[in-house]
């Protein structure tokens, strides 16, 4: 027989296992697409428009630490809330790079709506 707590730290670490995956099936898709672009512009960098070159390597840089950061921000913050109010910090700092990854999507989805939104004048 197996007793509640037990059972409660199973379901927990479920939980936890869950958000994780799904955060990282959620960053998969960012991580390809920054690795082709990074593939890409290794590829097609010019030997004499080093401003061009180097604007490019800012871009990478700057959408790299927004694809990690964001969800590495959420569960900073999960954990943080979670030890400052004296519980255990697991749960919240999976639920908290999860809501990194999907506010990660959620701003792209934006961004690209209103890119297209200016795009056709309405």
């Amino acid at each position: 027989m197996t007793d509640a707590g037990t059972n409660t730290a199973r379901h927990t670490r479920r939980k936890v296992v869950t958000d994780l995956v799904v955060t990282a099936v959620l960053l998969l898709p960012l991580v390809i697409m920054l690795w082709y672009g990074a593939t890409d512009a290794l590829q097609h960098k010019s030997a004499t428009d080093w401003q061009a070159n180097h604007e490019t390597k800012r871009a990478l840089r700057r959408s790299a630490l927004l694809i990690t950061g964001l969800p590495v921000a959420g569960a900073v913050c999960g954990w943080t809330v979670a030890t400052l109010r004296d519980r255990p910090t697991g749960l919240p700092a999976a639920r908290g790079a999860l809501a990194g990854a999907v506010t990660l999507w959620a701003s792209g989805i934006v961004l690209v709506l209103t890119a297209f939104h200016g795009l056709t004048g309405r």
